[in-house]
């Protein structure tokens, strides 16, 4: 899973490149922390895991990273980003109270979502019209975002209308933006409008292939132009 990831982390550092920069030692420490913390529960494909992770270390040190849902990759992102801060968004606590008492060192913040997938998909307009970005979201400079929650998968789940909305309030054009489940019609339908801009040129889609215990799905990579790329543009 990791031996392209030196090749990764080359791509759209926040730090200009050096030709002779030798990059062992992140891979190294890219290597060191997947096989310390990946999780096989995880419901990521090796190519969006690598994707996030090289995200993360270009903008490290000092990464500020905010993932909206708390799962079993959450220990994998803190750590890749040692050296910078990373929030954790989740809705339901009980689950919040069984990550904290495994994993005490982690920022988690709770957060409730006053939407559900019927009524987003119904009105976006006034989904879009009604949201107000929380404190603890527009507080800090996001380098990376990753919109991984809360449920969308059922019309009366609360769907991550919000969480794209306050992605596209808050996000800068050096942040990276990550959208999980892409295939789903609201992430689609909310990012492909938010994001119309960036995703004609800077995004990609990863794929996640079936398995025996999960469905397929794909996620949305929305490139972050890094300050000392776009000044030598």
């Amino acid at each position: 899973m990791t031996k392209n990831l030196a090749g990764a982390l080359r791509f759209d550092s926040q730090n200009d490149v050096d030709e002779d920069l030798d990059l062992s030692a992140q891979e190294s420490l890219l290597n060191g922390v997947l096989r310390e913390h990946y999780n096989p529960d995880a419901q990521m494909s090796p190519v969006q895991i690598e994707a996030v992770s090289a995200a993360i270390r270009s903008r490290g040190p000092n990464c500020n990273m905010l993932v909206f849902g708390l799962g079993n990759d959450s220990p994998l992102w803190a750590n890749l980003n040692h050296d910078g801060y990373t929030l954790f968004l989740e809705n339901i606590p009980d689950w919040i109270d069984k990550v904290r008492s495994k994993h005490p060192d982690l920022n988690i913040d709770h957060m409730d979502y006053p939407t559900t997938v019927d009524a987003s998909l119904r009105d976006p307009a006034l989904t879009v019209r009604q949201a107000v970005v929380p404190d603890n979201i527009k507080s800090r400079r996001w380098d990376v975002i990753l919109v991984d929650a809360p449920m969308g998968w059922r019309p009366d789940n609360p769907g991550r209308a919000l969480p794209i909305i306050w992605t596209a309030l808050v996000a800068h054009d050096d942040t990276h933006v990550f959208v999980d489940d892409y295939e789903r019609a609201l992430e689609k339908r909310y990012a492909d409008f938010l994001f119309a801009e960036r995703a004609k040129n800077r995004s990609v889609v990863l794929p996640r292939p079936a398995t025996a215990r999960l469905n397929a799905s794909e996620m949305l990579w929305l490139f972050g132009i890094s300050q000392s790329l776009s000044d030598k543009r």
